[in-house]
This record gives C-alpha cells, sequence and structure tokens, in this order.
C-alpha cells in the first residue's frame, strides 16, 4: 500500500485546480481520474468556448440549502483572483459582457493549460483508475487519525488527506455519475438530494406545433398553491418537449426540486415582457380597425412567429381563421392574457444526460467554509459539484469550481506542512 499526502479524487475543473494549489504548496499529490484523460467535461463547457468566470459577482448567483456558503469560498477566490491566475498558466482573458472567456475561445486552451501546469509541477496523474472505497485509517497512541485507506479498482493507497472532486450527476458521459455523493455517504456525510439544473423543461401540454420558435420573453414558475417561486428574462426557445433557452435554465433547477417533492409546478411565459396588457389591447383594436376583414392569424402576424400565433389562438379558444369583425372586446381580452400569461404544467425537466450541473449534493452544513474540509471527517475536503452548491448560467458554477479547488488544495497542503512540523 502506498502512501500519499494528498489524494485529489477526480480530475474534473475543481481538481486539477485542488491538485496544482496543493503541489505548489509543497504537498505530494496523486490526481485519481476515471475517464482516460482530464478535464473531459470542461472540454464541453460554453459549447467548447469554455466561459470560465463571469464580472459580475452576486450572492444570488450562487445557490445552495446552505445559502451564505458559496459566497464565502467565492469572495475568498473570485472573477479577478482566476483571471490572474489562469494568466499566470498562459490563459489570456476576453470579457465578452461581463462573460470571461479565454482569447481563443477554446475550451482545450483551458484544458491543456491546466494540464501543462500539472506535467511542471510533476504531480502524479492516473488516467482510467476509479475508487471503490474510502475508508479512515486510524494512528497509534494519542496521534489520532492518520487519513484514509483508499481502494480503487487497480490499487491501494494510504492518504494523509483526501479531496472528492469527483462532480455531481450532470453529463453522465464526461464521467459525473454520483459516485463522490456514495464515497461521501460512506464517510457519514448526508446528501441533500440531486436533481438536474441548466437544464429545459418538458411540458405537459404537447407543444409541439410550435417547436423551433425564438423570442425575447420572460418565464416564471409558479408552485402548486399559484406562489411565485422564480422569474427570468431573455431569449426563449421553444422546442417539441416543452421549452428551453437560458432563462429556462435558470428557473429549471426550482421546477426540479417541487416535481422531485411530489409536488405540482406550472409555467408561465410572457410573450411580451416590455408591454403592458393595456398596451397590447389597445394595438389588437388598433390593427382590427384598419382591416376588419383579416383572420385572427393575421391580426398577430406582424407581432409574432406563426408557429406561436396558433399555440396563442388555441389556449384562447379563437379559430386561426376567425374573421376579426367577429372578436368580442372579452375575446380580444383573453387573448392580451394568453399573450403576457400563457400557461402550462411542467411535467418534468429534462434529465442530467442534457443537464448542464446537478443542484444538490452533500450538505454544505458539514463543510468548513475557509478550508473545504468535512466538519466530519479531518482530513477529508470537498469541492466542486459534488457539493450542494450550483450556479445560474455565465461561468458561475466553473468560478465555483475554482474557488472550492483552489481553497481546499492550499488548506490540506498546510495541514500537511503542520503535521510534518509537528513530527520534527
Amino acid at each position: 500500500m502506498r502512501s500519499i499526502e494528498v489524494l485529489v479524487i477526480g480530475g474534473g475543473a475543481s481538481g486539477m485546480m485542488a491538485a496544482i494549489e496543493a503541489k505548489r504548496q509543497g504537498a505530494k499529490v496523486l490526481l485519481l481520474e476515471k475517464k482516460p484523460r482530464l478535464g473531459k467535461k470542461l472540454l464541453a463547457t460554453g459549447n467548447g468556448k469554455c466561459n470560465f468566470t463571469n464580472q459580475l459577482q452576486e450572492k444570488n448567483c450562487y445557490r445552495s440549502e446552505q445559502k451564505e456558503f458559496p459566497w464565502k469560498v467565492v469572495e475568498a477566490f473570485g472573477c479577478q483572483q482566476t483571471v490572474d491566475w489562469f494568466h499566470k498558466i498562459g490563459i489570456l482573458a476576453k470579457d465578452k459582457g461581463g462573460y470571461v472567456y479565454p482569447a481563443s475561445e477554446q475550451a482545450t486552451s483551458v484544458v491543456h493549460a491546466l494540464e501543462r501546469e500539472i506535467q511542471r509541477l510533476k504531480i502524479e496523474v492516473h488516467t482510467e483508475e476509479w475508487v471503490e472505497e474510502i475508508k479512515p485509517h486510524t494512528g497509534k497512541g494519542n496521534s489520532g487519525m492518520a487519513g484514509y485507506n483508499v481502494s480503487t479498482q487497480k490499487d491501494s493507497y494510504l492518504a494523509k488527506k483526501v479531496i472528492l472532486s469527483t462532480g455531481g450527476k450532470a453529463a453522465p458521459v464526461h464521467g459525473s455519475t454520483g459516485d463522490g455523493y456514495v464515497l461521501a455517504e460512506s464517510l457519514g456525510h448526508h446528501l441533500v438530494f440531486p436533481v438536474p439544473a441548466l437544464t429545459s423543461l418538458i411540458l405537459e401540454e404537447n407543444v409541439k406545433a410550435w417547436s423551433g420558435v425564438r423570442i425575447q420573453g420572460k418565464v416564471s414558475l409558479l408552485d402548486e398553491k399559484e406562489q411565485l417561486l422564480c422569474e427570468d428574462t431573455g431569449e426563449i426557445q421553444m422546442v417539441s418537449y416543452g421549452i428551453s433557452g437560458i432563462p429556462v435554465f435558470q428557473i429549471s433547477r426550482y421546477a426540479a426540486r417541487e416535481i422531485a417533492n411530489g409536488k405540482k409546478v406550472y409555467l408561465l411565459l410572457d410573450c411580451m415582457p416590455d408591454k403592458d396588457k393595456e398596451w397590447i389591447y389597445q394595438e389588437l383594436q388598433y390593427q382590427k380597425e384598419q382591416n376588419e376583414k383579416q383572420s385572427a392569424g393575421d391580426l398577430l402576424e406582424g407581432i409574432f412567429p406563426d408557429k406561436l400565433i396558433g399555440v396563442l389562438l388555441k389556449k384562447s379558444d379563437i379559430s386561426i381563421k376567425e374573421s376579426v369583425s367577429n372578436l368580442t372586446d372579452r375575446q380580444i381580452w383573453h387573448l392580451v392574457h394568453q399573450i403576457k400569461k400563457l400557461q402550462f404544467q411542467v411535467k418534468e425537466v429534462s434529465d442530467f444526460e442534457k443537464a448542464q450541473v446537478t443542484a444538490g449534493g452533500i450538505s454544505a452544513k458539514e463543510i468548513e467554509t475557509d478550508t473545504m474540509e468535512s466538519k466530519i471527517c479531518k482530513g477529508l475536503y470537498l469541492t466542486g459539484e459534488v457539493v450542494d452548491v450550483d450556479g445560474i448560467c455565465g461561468g458561475y458554477n466553473l468560478q465555483w469550481a475554482w474557488a472550492s479547488g483552489y481553497t481546499a488544495g492550499r488548506a490540506s497542503a498546510a495541514a500537511i506542512k503542520k503535521e510534518r512540523n509537528v513530527c520534527k
């Protein structure tokens, strides 16, 4: 059984960051990754362009059952520290309206820079090796816990410190299959039930007719008591099974949580968020007066895409061929209501295969904010998506990965130094 000072489990964004910082601080590090290469999920971020942080950093950009937890970690290693850190390993940042990308706009540049730094530091890396079990190893006498016995399908190690950076359950094709949850729970940690986040919504109603439509709109989620859960505005994409786009991604975690708890959840779509009901009513009346021989479909043609018109009129119980001369004020007001509050029941959220991140994970209540060390198992550190923290779209999930990995890497190495000094 080999002895290791710091064993990092998982070669994703937070794991690579943790390994690099632990080695920079003088620890002997082994990095294990179950996929054939490091950073596979990182390669897919930002549609391959790698939006690796964001200039706008606020507490509400990060979500957790422990609301204050992620912000305390990110405050200690934020956007500018991330940009500076990557600059030192060869990545020049490009700011696009606050969204920060590598100047190359290639995720491969970021992964290669991390790999080069790992090689420069001579960090030992094992790929295609996965952890099957972690057990506490107690030292003799009064020394207390000496570390952890870590067993893989290939070998076993005695690690003084373990950094668990295995990711969540989103995008399992890249290696995120929830392994870390099982390992952490076996050591006494508790799990906030994981659900898909940053994903699309599947609606109960058949909406194939609007597939392919894109509009600037507002989406809101209501719980089964019709209380507002959240809302967001931006470009919305209609798909054959439901609704997608960044605003939908932003609210999807809340829909997933309600449904996981056995509750109903409803989507409201505002198709003209920049106009109020009175303005829309007056506009429709004006267009009606200009040509009373036109159809209801013609009335909306200059405002909405054809496929959306069909859905709006169907919801309003108006035939698309109905002459506007036959439309009553009540019908027009009903149409206005549908334009502003088109309602659907959400059947489910798209699964982990399509989700960008996981909402939920190991409870942040059980982790120290200044070190990322477990409060339950000393010498165990948890980073990235394995923890109950998820960010909104725009580089925030990677910022969380960098911040938590940086903190854990440095803290674990500092603990190793302290132990070395005690032994002298």
